[in-house]
C-alpha cells in the first residue's frame, strides 16, 4: 500500500519546479540544494550511485547547500541531514530520517506543499515501519496532509490508510485516531459532511478516557469546521474554544484561532474575529494559516466598508502563491468586497475565476456560493451588510480568552 502513495517516478515535483526557473531566481539555490541532498540520501540507501556518494559528490552537495543563504532554515536543516549521513555511515537511518521530516515540515510551513510531498514520499521508501514505525505513520499522515492541501483526495486516503494500518499493527491507540481525523478531513473536503461528522465524533469520544488531549483537541477541532459549514456558528466557537484548551501545538493553536475567528465573524461579532486575523496574520507559525487569515481580514473589510483596507490585503495577496482552495477563496472575497463598493463588473470576473477552480477542483459548497453571489450581483441586490453585535452570553469566556491571547501577541 505505501508503495502505491510512493509512486513510481522520484522528486518529480523538484525537477519539475527548478526545470521553470533560471539559476538566478531566489528560490533557485535553496530548492537546487534540497534536490541534490535527496538524490545523496537516494544513494546511500540504494548503495548503487557511487560517484555521488564518494568524497568529491558529497562536497558537490555541501557546496550546493552553501550556495544557499545563511538566514534561510533549509541551509541548516539540510546540512544536518548531510552531517547524519556522514558520522553514522547510514547504519542509523533514523537519525537521517529524523531530519528528512524537519526538512519536509520547513517546507509545508512555507507552503510548499508538492516539495514536501517529495520529502515523505523520499522517507516513505527509506524508513519502512519494521526500522521506525513513528518516522514512517509521521510521514504517511504529513504526506497526507500534503496531498490534501492539493486536492489529491485519492491519494491523501491512501496515505492516512497506511498510517491508521501501522499504527494499528503497532498497538499505537492515539496515531490510530489520528489517522482517522485524516480520513474525516477528506469526507469533509470531498464535501461528505455526514461521513466526517460520524467519524469524527466517534473519535472525540474514543480519545476522552484514553487521555489522548492533543488528538481529542484534533478532533474537536475539525468538529467545529463541520459545524461551522452546518451555519451552527455558536456551537463552532465552543467546540473550537474546547479544542484550544486541550491543544499544546503552536500551530495547531494558530489554526484553531483561525476558525474560532471564522465563527465570532459569521456571528457579527467583528472585531473580536478581526483582532484574531491580525494576530494570525503576523504570527501564525505555517504560511497557510498566515495566507487565510489574510483572505478573512479581506471579507471583513469589506463588510466593514473600509474600501483603503480592503485594497491593502488584496494586493498582498495577489502576488502570493496560493494553493488552488484558497485562490478560488481569494477571488470570491475580492468579488465580494467589489460588490459592496458596487463595482459589479470587475465582481463578476472575479466570480469567473473562483467559479472555474472551484468547478474544476470539485469544490461544491464554495461553488455554490459563488453561484448564490454571481445572481445576486446580476440582479442588481445589494451587497451584504452585517452590523456588529453583542458577544453572545453564552460565548463571553471564548472572547475574554481571544482577547487575552491578542494582548500577549502585541498586535
Amino acid at each position: 500500500m505505501a508503495s502505491s502513495v510512493a509512486g513510481s517516478i522520484e522528486h518529480l515535483a523538484y525537477f519539475g519546479t527548478l526545470g521553470g526557473m533560471r539559476e538566478g531566481d531566489a528560490d533557485w539555490p535553496a530548492i537546487n540544494a534540497g534536490l541534490q541532498v535527496l538524490l545523496l540520501v537516494d544513494a546511500w540507501m540504494s548503495g548503487t550511485d557511487v560517484s555521488r556518494t564518494s568524497d568529491y559528490g558529497i562536497r558537490a552537495v555541501r557546496s550546493a547547500i552553501e550556495a544557499v543563504p545563511a538566514p534561510l532554515a533549509a541551509r541548516q536543516i539540510l546540512s544536518r541531514i548531510v552531517d547524519a549521513g556522514e558520522t553514522s555511515g547510514l547504519a542509523d537511518v533514523r537519525q537521517v530520517g529524523r531530519h528528512l521530516m524537519g526538512y519536509g515540515r520547513s517546507l509545508d510551513y512555507d507552503g510548499r506543499y508538492a516539495l514536501a510531498a517529495d520529502v515523505y514520499r523520499a522517507l516513505i521508501r527509506h524508513v519502512p515501519p519494521s526500522m521506525d514505525a513513528d518516522i514512517a505513520i509521521d510521514a504517511q499522515m504529513r504526506l497526507g496532509y500534503c496531498l490534501r492541501i492539493q486536492d489529491d483526495w485519492t491519494a491523501a486516503e491512501t496515505a492516512y490508510g497506511c498510517a491508521h494500518e501501522i499504527a494499528i499493527a503497532r498497538g499505537d491507540a492515539p496515531k490510530a485516531m489520528h489517522a482517522r481525523i485524516g480520513q474525516a478531513s477528506v469526507a469533509f473536503g470531498r464535501g461528505n459532511l455526514p461521513v466526517a461528522e460520524s467519524m469524527l465524533d466517534a473519535v472525540i469520544v474514543e480519545a476522552a478516557p484514553a487521555g489522548c488531549s492533543d488528538v481529542r483537541s484534533m478532533a474537536l477541532h475539525d468538529r467545529a469546521l463541520v459545524a461551522h459549514w452546518r451555519g451552527q456558528y455558536d456551537q463552532a466557537a465552543r467546540l473550537a474554544y474546547g479544542a484550544l484548551a486541550l491543544t499544546r501545538s503552536l500551530t495547531a493553536r494558530d489554526r484553531i484561532l483561525a476558525d474560532l475567528a471564522n465563527a465570532f465573524a459569521q456571528l457579527g461579532v467583528l472585531d473580536v474575529a478581526r483582532d484574531s486575523y491580525m494576530v494570525l496574520a503576523s504570527t501564525a507559525q505555517e504560511q497557510y494559516v498566515r495566507w487565510l487569515a489574510m483572505i478573512n481580514l479581506l471579507e471583513i473589510s469589506a463588510l466593514q466598508t473600509n474600501e483603503a483596507v480592503f485594497e491593502s490585503y488584496r494586493a498582498d495577496l495577489m502576488g502570493e502563491r496560493l494553493p488552488s482552495f484558497l485562490m478560488a477563496q481569494y477571488h470570491y472575497y475580492t468579488a465580494f468586497g467589489y460588490h459592496a463598493f458596487g463595482k459589479n463588473g470587475v465582481a463578476l470576473l472575479s466570480l469567473e475565476q473562483a467559479g472555474e477552480l472551484a468547478e474544476r477542483h470539485r469544490y461544491n459548497q464554495l461553488l455554490f456560493q459563488v453561484e448564490e453571489l454571481a445572481a445576486a450581483v446580476k440582479r442588481g441586490a445589494a451587497a451584504e451588510r452585517r452590523a456588529a453585535r453583542p458577544v453572545p452570553a453564552e460565548l463571553q469566556d471564548v472572547t475574554d480568552a481571544v482577547s487575552e491571547m491578542r494582548q500577549l501577541a502585541g498586535v
